[in-house]
């Protein structure tokens, strides 16, 4: 099996983490400031020790190049929680589907990703797919504008988050940069927990649950992800992330008696057919690149 074949089932094992995660989120009581920070300060203290044991001591230098990731991440993290506990899980992971459209012209300057126009109308038509989840929920007793305007604000960050990884990891293995960009994003989290609640309140311990699931689900998704942007185009990469709505609104129907409408049910096909579509295509585009470079080399 290839590094490739290896990044994209890397990617799946994300996209499937991230969809759980997005459920805990949803049933936990804490705030999203509040579960955010005992999340990232118990998956740092846990990815500090694994790194000193396992791979080495923690580095400035490492640190430096690892923390712009780390910090938007956070930012995002908490914008996306506050957001899925306002709006519904449909809205807010569907609206957070759109990153890949803001990476399309970014993976082509800055890492020299080429992708066909096929690709790139296929993502197109998903905003379709988007908008029918999220106008098929706005009618909803669980809609919130305000959530969906986080929603989106978070969706900018994500984008950032995606073009700052894959740069870091050009330098750093994948679990320097986990462990590294989690020290960073600890205070930031803490700061937007001190604003939210007034304190540093501690979990009920029946909480701690929740928080155990998102170190263990989301957090290794994060791990797997890093991972994988050696090894995966970042285009291709934010489009397997379309899978994550899907699994998320099926999983709020299933747990949380989420009512799905015909609409959404269509802009879930459509999704769907979309990621399905663009993995394949991405594919052939990356294989037609290496037999052209090949010829190249042998003439």
């Amino acid at each position: 099996m290839t590094s490739g074949q290896l990044g994209k089932i890397a990617v799946v094992g994300t996209v499937t983490f991230w969809s759980i995660g997005n459920l805990i989120v949803r049933g936990t009581e804490l705030s999203g400031p509040q579960i955010a920070f005992w999340r990232y300060l118990a998956a740092a203290l846990l990815y500090v020790g694994a790194h000193m044991m396992f791979v080495g001591p923690i580095r400035f230098s490492d640190f430096r190049v690892a923390a712009p990731m780390g910090v938007v991440l956070a930012i995002e993290i908490v914008l996306f929680f506050v957001a899925i506990k306002t709006t519904t899980v449909a809205n807010a992971t569907v609206i957070g589907s759109l990153t890949p459209l803001l990476l399309f012209g970014v993976s082509a300057r800055r890492f020299g990703e080429q992708q066909s126009k096929l690709v790139i109308g296929a993502a197109l038509i998903a905003v379709l797919g988007v908008a029918a989840v999220v106008f098929g929920s706005s009618s909803g007793a669980t809609w919130s504008l305000r959530g969906d305007g986080l929603a989106v604000v978070a969706l900018l960050f994500f984008a950032g988050y995606f073009v700052l990884g894959k740069t870091a990891r050009q330098s750093l293995s994948g679990i320097t940069l986990q462990t590294h960009s989690l020290i960073a994003g600890v205070p930031v989290l803490a700061a937007a927990f001190l604003i939210d609640s007034g304190g540093l309140e501690v979990p009920e311990p029946s909480q701690w649950w929740y928080v155990a699931g998102l170190v263990a689900f989301p957090g290794t998704g994060h791990l797997l992800l890093a991972w994988a942007h050696a090894h995966v185009d970042l285009t291709l990469v934010s489009l397997m992330t379309l899978g994550v709505p899907v699994l998320s609104i099926l999983g709020a129907a299933l747990w949380f008696d989420e009512a799905l409408v015909g609409l959404q049910v269509a802009g879930i096909v459509v999704v769907l057919a979309v990621l399905g579509f663009a993995i394949v295509e991405t594919s052939r585009v990356a294989a037609a690149a290496e037999r052209i470079a090949s010829s190249t080399v042998d003439v």
